[in-house]
């Protein structure tokens, strides 16, 4: 098992968390990393399908126009 190092602030949310769904922060923690990676995996997986000049079609047919708030916030 290895340790890792949280922000305070974050750490102290998953502890609320933790708390709340009565399991201890070292759990927590590991099940929302092994989402986040499951996550990212499928991202990654995705992104090798795409290509830039697909990108680069896509966004030709969006109408160049300054977006309206809150749009653009």
């Amino acid at each position: 098992m290895k340790t890792i190092q949280l922000p305070d602030e974050i750490y102290q949310q998953a502890a609320k968390l933790a708390e709340s769904d009565h399991v201890s922060v070292d759990r927590l923690v590991a099940a929302l990393v092994s989402e986040g990676v499951g996550d990212w995996s499928k991202v990654q997986a995705r992104a090798t399908r795409g290509s830039v000049d697909r990108l680069k079609r896509v966004l030709s047919k969006v109408a160049d126009t300054v977006p309206e708030p809150p749009d653009w916030i």
